[in-house]
This record gives C-alpha cells, sequence and structure tokens, in this order.
C-alpha cells in the first residue's frame, strides 16, 4: 500500500508522440484528444516540390506517421497532416525556401473549440490549382464539418463552399507562382473601412407573376438579341440602363451644377513648381455648391471623374482607380446588384432543365463564372472608359468642351466598352474557362473530402454530400 501513487493525473495531448510531463508520486492517465485534420492539393507546376512547415508548433505527418514540424510533397500529390485543436503558430507553404503562403487558425476564425477530448475540430482542405487555358490562380477552399459553423465568411450567395469566389492575390508574394490568397496581408497603414450589415429577407418566387419570372429568366436568349453578335440581349440592354442610371445618380451633383457649362484643360508653367495641368470652368463659380472655384488641379477628387485625369499619366491613372471603384459603391453597387440578379435568373432557368444525360444543363460552377466575369468587366470596363474620356480631353487640350457631352459621352463609352468586353468573353470564352477553374477546385475539395470519409468514417460520414452538385 505504501507503493501506491497518492495522485492520479490525467493529461490530454492531441498529436501522437506529443511529450508529457509527469512527477513523483502521480499516477498519469494520457488521453488523445481529437486533432483537426489538413489537407493541401496543389495543381500549379508539375515536378515542383512543396514545403509544409510548422511555426512554433508541431504538424504530425499522416503518411510517415510521425510528429514533425515540416513536411514535404509533390505537385499534384495529396498531403494530409494532423494539428493539434489549440495550434498556436503558422502554418508555412514554401517553394525552394520562399514563404508562398501563410495560415494561422486565428485568420480562419478557428477559436475557442470544443474542449471535449472527443469533439471532432473542423477539417481544412486546401486546393489551389491552375487553370491549364488561361493560367490563372485557383483559390484555397476551406472547408466546414457540416455540423459545425463555416471557417470563413465571406459576403456572397449561399452555396457549397468549395465553389466560393476567390481573393485576389498578391502575383510578388508567389515568387512566379500563382498561390492561394487565404489569408490576404493587407499592407502596413491599410485603412479597413468599418463592418458592413444587411438584413435579407426571404422571398417566395410564388409572390411574383410568372410571366415576369419567365420574361427576366429567358431576357438573355440569343433570340432576343438585336445585334448579330447576339451580346445585346434584352437583359443586357436592361443592364446597361442601370448602370447608365447609376452613373447619374453618383455624380448627380457636379453634373447639375455644370451641365450647361464647359470646360478647357489648360497647362500651366509655374516660376518655382514647375508645369502644372489644370481644369478650368466657365460661369460664376460664387453660385455653386460642390465646384466652388474656377479652376482645380487635374489630380483634384473633385474633377477626376469630369475630366478622366487628363494631363498626367499619373491623375489618369487615379482616375481610373476611382472609376472602377465607383462600379462597386452607392448606386453603381445596386446596378451590379442588379446584375448579378439577372445572372442569377438566367441561370436558374439553365439550371432547372435536364439534359439528355440526365444530368442539369448548369451547375453552381456555371453561376459563379458567370457572376465573376460580370464583376470583373465592371470594374475594367469603368476603368477603361475614364481613360478613354481622359484621353479625349487631353487631345482637345485649351478647347472648351461642354460638361454635358463629357457626361453623354461617358456613358456612350462605357457601353461600347462593355460591348466590346462582352464580344471579347464570347470570341475567347473567357467565361467557359473561368467556369472550368471553380469546376475543377469543386472536384479537388469533393475528392479530399471522400477521402477523409473512407479514411475516418465515424468522423466524416456524411462530410463528402455537401460538395455533390
Amino acid at each position: 500500500m505504501g507503493n501506491r501513487p497518492m495522485i492520479e493525473h490525467k493529461v490530454c495531448i492531441d498529436l501522437p508522440g506529443e511529450p508529457v510531463e509527469c512527477w513523483a508520486e502521480t499516477d498519469v492517465t494520457v488521453l488523445l484528444r481529437k486533432h483537426r485534420d489538413v489537407i493541401f492539393e496543389l495543381h500549379i507546376n508539375k515536378g515542383a516540390a512543396y514545403t509544409i512547415e510548422a511555426a512554433d508548433d508541431w504538424i504530425y505527418d499522416v503518411a510517415k506517421k510521425k510528429r514533425v514540424q515540416q513536411g514535404q510533397f509533390m505537385d499534384g500529390q495529396r498531403y494530409h497532416v494532423w494539428i493539434s485543436r489549440a495550434f498556436k503558430g503558422e502554418l508555412l507553404l514554401k517553394q525552394n525556401g520562399k514563404v508562398l503562403q501563410r495560415y494561422s487558425m486565428l485568420q480562419f476564425g478557428l477559436v475557442g473549440d470544443n474542449p471535449d477530448p472527443k469533439a471532432k475540430p473542423e477539417p481544412i482542405i486546401i486546393a489551389i490549382g491552375l487553370n491549364p487555358v488561361r493560367q490563372q490562380p485557383i483559390a484555397a477552399a476551406p472547408a466546414t464539418n457540416p455540423r459545425v459553423p463555416s471557417l470563413l465568411s465571406y459576403p456572397q450567395l449561399a452555396m457549397p463552399d468549395y465553389l466560393r469566389a476567390p481573393q485576389p492575390l498578391d502575383p510578388q508574394l508567389a515568387q512566379g507562382q500563382w498561390t492561394c490568397p487565404v489569408p490576404v496581408k493587407l499592407a502596413a497603414g491599410t485603412v479597413q473601412e468599418p463592418t458592413q450589415h444587411a438584413h435579407v429577407a426571404e422571398v417566395d418566387k410564388h409572390s411574383f407573376p410568372q410571366e415576369v419570372l419567365d420574361g427576366i429568366a429567358a431576357g438573355g436568349g440569343d433570340e432576343t438579341a438585336l445585334d448579330t453578335n447576339k451580346i445585346a440581349t434584352r437583359n443586357w440592354l436592361i443592364a446597361q440602363l442601370f448602370g447608365a442610371s447609376a452613373f447619374l445618380s453618383d455624380n448627380k451633383e457636379w453634373i447639375k451644377e455644370l451641365f450647361f457649362e464647359r470646360f478647357r484643360l489648360m497647362k500651366i508653367v509655374h516660376k518655382n513648381a514647375g508645369e502644372r495641368w489644370y481644369v478650368v470652368f466657365t460661369g460664376n463659380p460664387r453660385l455653386r455648391k460642390l465646384v466652388t472655384a474656377a479652376r482645380y488641379g487635374v489630380k483634384h477628387e473633385k474633377v477626376l471623374t469630369i475630366a478622366g485625369g487628363a494631363g498626367t499619366v499619373e491623375s489618369g491613372a487615379a482616375a481610373a482607380w476611382e472609376s472602377s471603384k465607383g462600379a462597386f459603391k452607392k448606386a453603381g453597387l445596386i446596378a451590379l446588384i442588379f446584375t448579378v440578379t439577372l445572372d442569377v435568373a438566367e441561370w436558374l432557368h439553365d439550371y432547372e432543365q435536364i439534359g439528355p444525360d440526365g444530368k442539369r444543363k448548369k451547375d453552381f460552377a456555371d453561376l459563379l463564372g458567370k457572376i465573376g466575369m460580370d464583376l470583373a468587366k465592371a470594374g475594367l470596363s469603368a476603368a477603361i472608359a475614364s481613360v478613354a474620356v481622359g484621353l479625349v480631353v487631353g487631345l482637345a487640350a485649351g478647347v472648351a468642351l461642354p460638361v454635358g457631352l463629357i457626361v453623354i459621352g461617358t456613358i456612350a463609352v462605357a457601353v461600347g466598352v462593355g460591348y466590346g468586353l462582352d464580344l471579347i468573353d464570347k470570341r475567347v470564352h473567357a467565361t467557359e474557362h473561368v467556369t472550368s477553374w471553380f469546376r475543377s477546385i469543386g472536384e479537388s475539395v469533393k475528392h479530399a473530402a471522400e477521402y477523409l470519409a473512407k479514411s475516418m468514417p465515424k468522423d466524416y460520414d456524411s462530410y463528402p454530400l455537401m460538395y455533390m452538385p
């Protein structure tokens, strides 16, 4: 009886091989808590080798069955590791010693896990691929167990996680290789916009007249087009009308003040400051509330949209950037949401149809491809239109131009640029390539989910079902 330990002590570990501290006169019981599964699958450069390194923590290499701080795998190979539910460091994805991306549980939102050793933490599946046609990056897709909340929360449509739209990458970080954009590192001094809240109300489609729904759904068909290229469909024309209305709404203050005025681009050489470009307005500035000066520098925010930043390359680039951002703000955002709504209606019309092979004609990848391209074209169209206006104003330097003509011309150029982008899209099949991009990522994540379900059926019994088309 004197040799019997006086204290019973239970210790929980997260990874096999993790050291356990024990004390004299203590009966230690070691419990292995359920780990978090992390799967990497990269299809970027055939033959390339990658390294996963745990900064300030450990990982468990499933293939080697050992606890390590780094592991290697090849392009096209599925690499499966375990990490603890309280993983403190970062997972570093490297190639040739260069860090391609960093992943932390804090940035994934994985904090406050269930302390129960039997509770299974959410897995993470990171699929990175390269579209062989367009050579564009494919985003990582964090995965979520159907019994737990999503790992990442993005403002997007309700659809399977593996089809969520990718975030933009900084190519310099990839050192010539496209990599996963999650998490995004903000530059020093970057100001983040305050959180915005959206209130969503459920609407029953049966509350709308069926003929209206059918008209919207069929409005993108080639039979409604007014041109031989089959681009100017009924829905396309409606979208252009909304875009023009958004431009007039967002710029109504200066349009109202200056519509019947004229302006000219003027270069003035100052003795000390050197050459400077100005936008000079006619009329009495005292009668205006917004444009209250007779002239402004071409970089001034009040005239960037009016003159397209004409005069210098720097001011032209600033005007194009502001125009591009304007497509996603205020009335421009409303017009964009309307365009996306038309996309959804057209997609739903095709989605509900069953082809001869028994499969639906469209899937979620088709929808995301269409929406993704429309978002890209909206920003690009606004930027190109701004550059076009700036070139016209610059070529007419010294000539008094009617502001009203610039307003009408800006709208006309935007419509023309939009038509041109759609024509290019149709000729090179850009939307189809983006769609295949989404679909390939979905397949990679789906296969990884099936692998988890097969290797650990008790933890992931119904997990692959969330990735079914």
